[in-house]
């Protein structure tokens, strides 16, 4: 006998994909760094990118406002 399988339309389904995509609280962003030390963006990005490189912060990607984003936490 089959089982009774609700369909999900494709944007159902992607909404749903999209939306469990959330920043925890112990990740930044390079604009919240830009902000918090008073330095450029393009400043912030740089030493984040050079200590992710380093192994000291590992990042993700998610989505902000209809931008994909990097986000950092400490390694």
């Amino acid at each position: 006998m089959a089982k009774n399988i609700p369909k999900v339309s494709g944007m159902d389904w992607i909404v749903e994909k999209l939306s469990q995509v959330q920043m925890e609280p112990d990740e930044f962003t390079i604009n919240m760094i830009a902000e918090k030390t008073g330095k450029t963006k393009a400043s912030a990005r740089h030493k984040l990118l050079r200590m992710a490189e380093a192994g000291e912060l590992t990042s993700r990607k998610i989505l902000q406002d209809g931008q994909w984003i990097n986000i950092y936490r400490k390694a």
